[in-house]
């Protein structure tokens, strides 16, 4: 994963984050076991990940697109964030359920949520 200029993701506008009323912004701890960080929202349009520790997280839907179950970790249909990195998902799937575990103890993970694409 590369770095990323916060500054310039920052300013565009598709980036912005219209948070619910009572907050769009979670922070976790993250063990080796799955955790389910969210839940299925159907206003939900965009989520954002952010990895702020120092062990990589692996994060998933929790049904894949034929409604099977998924595992997060190093097998496939998770996405591996490094730390420091962000995972931006907008539009259809971005609703549903997710789950998160960490490759070693003591990961964290950062989340927003959007009601605007």
């Amino acid at each position: 994963m590369t770095n990323v200029n916060l500054s310039a993701l920052a300013l565009n506008p598709q980036n912005m984050i219209t948070p619910t009323i009572a907050g769009g912004t979670l922070g976790f701890t993250i063990g080796t076991a799955p955790t389910q960080v969210l839940p299925a929202n159907p206003q939900v349009q965009k989520v954002i990940f952010h990895n702020p520790g120092t062990v990589n997280v692996f994060v998933c839907q929790a049904l894949d697109a034929n409604g099977n179950a998924l595992v997060p970790g190093a097998a496939g249909g998770s996405w591996e964030i490094f730390p420091g990195g962000l995972l931006i998902f907008t539009g259809n799937g971005a609703a549903g359920a997710w789950l998160a575990a960490a490759a070693t103890a003591g990961g964290a993970l950062t989340i927003a949520t959007s009601q605007t694409p």
